[in-house]
């Protein structure tokens, strides 16, 4: 009951105060920056940050956050691909946000700020200021303006003097900072690599490394303000437990492609059999086409800041779906052996540069290419005579 009494409080207290009332915190309030752990969805993968204001004398406990969006917006889907759905600062009690990451046995930690009363009200104001329903909502963008750069972006704007930032540069890209997260799950890093682009190997700044939870956190722990530390502490609100994560090596995608094009290679060599190797080529050529649709779909028509160029489109290319409707006749048409041929060719070059231009092209797709390349030549290399496909 009492928890009920307090969160009812808490929120007329927010309603007065968006709706013009002013409300001034008292001396004992702290402002906190909360971050939590990633977790297991796609979603979650990189962590969370909020921001926790508390004061105990008005009986206000509240969690800000920056990273929640709204199922029914209209076209949700569509605007989610796109890059431009809307994300939301909205207001939870810190009862039912501690619990939901407990839930999720994701651990949260809070660095308590060490502000002044000015500051802290400052801070406040810009956090009430940004949840008004006309400011509220914003166009995510998950390298620039997300929930982890808001939140120190309103820290940044409520302190005078400069923060004095002693993260390291470690000269990393922001494949490399990703990579950090997504090396615990091999597949949805090999898929967010292929639609992703080239632009993710640009070297990102000190300020920069701070989109991601952790480096805020990390950030924070060594910054300065005015000659006294910022945030000195980093206390442990909930630890999840210890789960082991073992990635077989066995299913990793290097492994499991690397098998699977040897086996098809092998197989196609010792046995000619005109309708596998359709079947195949369908499977492959209908894959890499409905893959570089996506891919061009994300470079040239969305908003997101790192899908374009993106190299994989040489080898995935949606000009593929045209041969599909043609592997089941006798004869292909000379224009569709020109691009097979021409296909090969890029294919082949672009294998040979990646060891020069290192792009943004994961190491387990390259033997999906030099399959793509095997097909097609066995492809274009048909029997004349019998009207059937050579081994070759």
């Amino acid at each position: 009951m009492k928890m009920k009494n307090f969160g009812l409080l808490s929120v007329l207290i927010v309603f007065l105060t968006v709706e013009g009332f002013a409300f001034t915190l008292s001396k004992e309030a702290q402002i906190s920056l909360l971050t939590c752990s990633p977790g297991s969805e796609l979603y979650s993968l990189f962590g969370h940050t909020a921001i926790r204001i508390t004061d105990p004398t008005a009986r206000f406990d509240q969690v800000f956050n920056y990273g929640t969006f709204d199922f029914n917006t209209p076209h949700f889907y569509l605007k989610y691909a796109k890059g431009l759905l809307p994300y939301q600062l909205t207001i939870s009690p810190y009862p039912y946000f501690i619990a939901n990451y407990q839930e999720e046995k994701r651990s949260v930690y809070s660095q308590t700020l060490k502000l002044d009363s000015l500051q802290k009200q400052k801070m406040f104001d810009l956090l009430l200021e940004n949840y008004k329903p006309q400011n509220r909502s914003y166009l995510y963008n998950f390298l620039f303006d997300n929930c982890t750069t808001r939140s120190r972006d309103v820290l940044v704007n409520s302190l005078s003097d400069k923060i004095d930032w002693h993260t390291s540069d470690n000269g990393k890209s922001f494949w490399n900072l990703l990579d950090e997260y997504l090396q615990a799950s091999p597949w949805v890093q090999w898929g967010i690599h292929t639609i992703l682009g080239q632009r993710g190997n640009r070297t990102a700044t000190t300020f920069q490394y701070m989109f991601l939870p952790d480096y805020l956190m990390w950030g924070l722990d060594s910054a300065y303000c005015n000659g006294q530390p910022l945030a000195p502490e980093i206390e442990t609100l909930y630890q999840a437990p210890q789960e082991k994560s073992t990635i077989q090596w066995y299913t990793h995608p290097t492994f499991v492609f690397s098998c699977v094009v040897l086996f098809i290679i092998v197989l196609f060599q010792t046995i000619s059999s005109r309708k596998s190797l359709q079947f195949t080529a369908f499977l492959l050529f209908t894959f890499t086409g409905i893959l570089g649709c996506l891919i061009v779909f994300l470079g040239g028509f969305t908003a997101h800041p790192i899908t374009a160029p993106n190299w994989n489109i040489l080898w995935a290319n949606p000009l593929n779906l045209l041969v599909v409707p043609f592997l089941f006749k006798r004869h292909l048409p000379h224009l569709l052996k020109f691009y097979l041929l021409l296909y090969t060719t890029i294919v082949f070059i672009g294998i040979l540069l990646w060891y020069f231009l290192m792009p943004a092209v994961p190491t387990a797709t390259y033997s999906l290419m030099l399959l793509m390349i095997y097909l097609s030549l066995k492809i274009i290399h048909t029997n004349k005579e019998k009207n059937t496909f050579s081994v070759l």
